[in-house]
């Protein structure tokens, strides 16, 4: 039997946790009459929420919490128990669980600190409670955690109370950030939680469970995380791929940084893993992805509330000020955005109604002063416009009879409600900043209770509105099917393991990836001054020499590299790069392994050079890297990421992504590169290392892009 609980016999669906999500009765094991102690306080949450199962108080001295009799063990328990509150120390862990699984339990909450998070002493805890569920397959909410809440059920687990019922989930690895998002619901919206579990230290269920399980909850229609680090990261995505092709998935992540992913590691125990690899593995999957604390809820409000608009449809800005206006563009478009251009019908029946308009974002200019049914007007019209799938309102709504005149109250109500309908006839996401979104505020109200967000900050906002045009792509997205794996690996692997080698020579690496289609500038190894000075000639009189050898990866730091190299110079240019390579090698303490010289043709100035790259990541898999190569690649870092496998539109993506993309398509009247040869290039590069599992790293760098073709001028490769 494994260790690992995911791969045991006694693995469930995610549809049999309903014992533990829906139970008919919950044991509060270490139950208390200390009012300071959870296990009083869980007994208190569950009465004050009306919990419609049984409440089981669990304390060998026995007797009675809050009217409630207490039993002295589990056994002793008279009812249906399908879930435990575990309350108890670390060290108690194990032996309660199994009283539990012997009991009949499905699962158990682990509120305890002092496992993995500590160090070896904790690891050995977590080893017992493995060999627990092995044994006996309940299965594990935590440890390390602040428990799980359902609003709906009244199942409150994590003691904050009146938390509403809603449609948004929450997975969080911190009971903080869970307390922030809570109390933000309470205060700043009208969406409520459909769930709220506190993840912990991943020791049974996972993200990907709980994804996995919310993705068929009837209740939620969103779901938000906070994740500092996976027990497995390519189960986590492969899940939330799964998940966010039916509901919006959004996830702030903490340990993005070194500092960051320190604490992580203290937190909660879990690896955080390489940040731009798990970015790349989000955009993957279709997860919304946000960098700020004040996002996610209002984010994941957005999403739950607003629909999902396909086809590309984007953004337009109503705003009652120039600087208001500006500022929503701007924040839009650093989230790769843009506002999208009117129609000239549209532009033409809002300048009947406004007079000069200059374009999105529309400015009002003042008009909304004596009357706020402005903006439901406009915003009628714009979306009728088919290529407007999200209004976003910025600016003073909801204030204007605080800030001009009381009387305008009225009509700031009949404005909001007209809004409402106006976003339900045409099916368009509506999103409101308002400068008065803390203030008591009737027109507000009418936005709130409709499902509208409503939010104080205009950069969170503009997040907001990004998020349902990325929503819209992601669901319009026609991304193909990746090719098969080709079962012809690569024969040359055997002679290099046989030699205790794990990096490809030059010669090798060419071999290898030219056997998958990727095109590479031939070359002629030669061993000595007169084989290289004969295929210089060759080459037309002028060529390019570099070393081969073991011991040597980056050919241009060792001397290892000549360019236009002449017939005559060719014999001394030889002798020159074994000897500068000999050094090299001996003030680092290496054999060179010098196995000769390769001699290239000198090729014409591209019009890019670019890096085709893959590296496998211990957390996440297979990630192919493209972008801006050639000696400065580590420099501009001009690079886009995908997870394997891809598909040709995912290449094409990457393609348009970097930086360096006007290069591509012909910068300042330039030549356009050969895309279709650069896609070529890199699906050959993806098949190389699919068909090989032992490659854990391959780099075509540079390759140089034509009008018509591209070409690898070096390669390498690691096993």
């Amino acid at each position: 039997m494994t260790n690992d609980p995911h791969t045991s016999p006694v693995t469930e669906s995610s549809s049999s946790l309903d014992r533990i999500f829906r139970p008919r009765g919950v044991a509060i094991i270490g139950a208390s009459n200390d009012p300071q102690k959870r296990g009083y306080q869980a007994v208190a949450s569950l009465l004050q929420a009306s919990f419609a199962g049984g409440i089981y108080p669990v304390n060998p001295k026995g007797g009675e919490i809050r009217g409630i009799p207490v039993a002295k063990s589990v056994a002793e328990i008279e009812g249906d128990v399908d879930l435990a509150l575990i309350c108890t120390p670390a060290s108690t862990v194990p032996d309660v669980l199994l009283e539990c699984a012997q009991g009949n339990i499905a699962g158990a909450v682990v509120l305890a600190l002092g496992f993995r998070e500590i160090g070896a002493e904790g690891e050995v805890l977590e080893r017992k409670i493995h060999e627990v569920i092995e044994r006996t397959g309940i299965r594990v909410i935590g440890p390390n955690t602040s428990g799980i809440l359902d609003p709906h059920r009244g199942l409150n687990l994590i003691g904050v109370p009146d938390v509403p019922a809603g449609r948004v989930a929450l997975l969080s690895q911190s009971g903080n950030v869970s307390l922030q998002f809570m109390i933000e619901s309470m205060r700043r919206s009208r969406i409520g939680f459909s769930m709220v579990i506190g993840v912990g230290n991943e020791i049974d269920l996972r993200f990907d469970d709980y994804l996995d399980y919310l993705g068929n909850d009837p209740n939620t229609t969103a779901i938000a995380m906070y994740v500092e680090g996976f027990r497995d990261g390519r189960k986590f995505l492969a899940a939330a791929e799964r998940v966010s092709a039916k509901k919006p998935v959004i996830l702030l992540k903490g340990g993005a940084t070194l500092r960051g992913r320190a604490a992580a590691r203290s937190h909660t125990g879990a690896l955080a893993g390489s940040y731009p690899v798990f970015r790349a593995g989000l955009r993957r999957a279709g997860v919304v992805h946000v960098r700020r604390s004040d996002e996610l809820f209002h984010v994941a409000e957005t999403l739950a509330s607003q629909p999902a608009r396909g086809g590309y449809r984007g953004i337009a800005v109503i705003t009652d000020g120039g600087g208001h206006g500006t500022l929503a563009a701007d924040a839009i478009k650093s989230h790769q955005v843009d506002l999208t251009e009117l129609s000239s019908i549209t532009t033409i029946q809002l300048r009947e109604l406004l007079g000069d308009v200059a374009g999105n974002p529309i400015d009002l200019a003042g008009m909304a002063d004596a009357d706020p049914m402005v903006f439901a007007r406009c915003a009628d019209l714009i979306m009728s416009d088919d290529q407007i799938g999200t209004v976003l309102i910025v600016g003073l709504f909801g204030g204007y009879h605080r800030r001009f005149a009381a009387e305008l109250l009225a009509r700031e109500v009949a404005a909001a409600q007209a809004l409402v309908e106006c976003a339900r006839k045409h099916n368009r996401a509506l999103i409101v900043h308002s400068l008065y979104a803390d203030t008591a505020s009737e027109p507000l109200d009418v936005l709130r209770t409709a499902g509208v967000p409503v939010i104080r900050s205009l950069e969170v906002a503009c997040r907001c509105a990004a998020a349902c045009y990325q929503r819209g792509a992601l669901l319009s997205e026609h991304r193909g099917t990746p090719p098969p794996v080709s079962p012809n690996k690569w024969a040359g692997i055997s002679k290099v393991r046989e030699q205790a080698r794990t990096v490809l020579l030059e010669t090798e690496a060419r071999e290898l990836a030219s056997g998958y289609g990727l095109k590479i500038v031939p070359a002629t190894l030669c061993t000595n001054g007169e084989e290289t000075e004969h295929a210089v000639a060759n080459c037309g009189g002028e060529a390019v020499v570099k070393i081969v050898a073991g011991a040597v990866t980056h050919k241009t730091d060792a001397g290892g590299v000549k360019l236009g190299v002449t017939t005559a110079e060719a014999r001394s240019t030889f002798d020159a790069i074994v000897t500068s390579v000999r050094g090299y090698c001996a003030t680092r303490g290496q054999q060179a392994d010098i196995r000769g010289v390769l001699v290239a043709p000198m090729l014409p100035k591209p019009i890019a050079e670019l890096i085709v790259g893959y590296k496998r990541d211990p957390h996440y898999g297979g990630v192919l890297i493209v972008g801006i190569g050639g000696v400065a690649v580590e420099v501009l870092k001009d690079v886009s990421m995908r997870l394997l496998p891809v598909t040709r539109a995912d290449v094409r993506s990457m393609l348009s992504e970097i930086k360096g993309a006007r290069l591509l398509r012909g910068h300042r009247g330039a030549k356009r590169v050969d895309r279709d040869a650069l896609v070529d290039a890199v699906l050959a590069v993806a098949e190389c290392v699919r068909s090989n599992g032992e490659i854990v790293e391959l780099e075509a760098n540079p390759v140089f892009a034509y009008e018509h073709g591209c070409v690898a001028v070096d390669v390498r490769a690691m096993l």
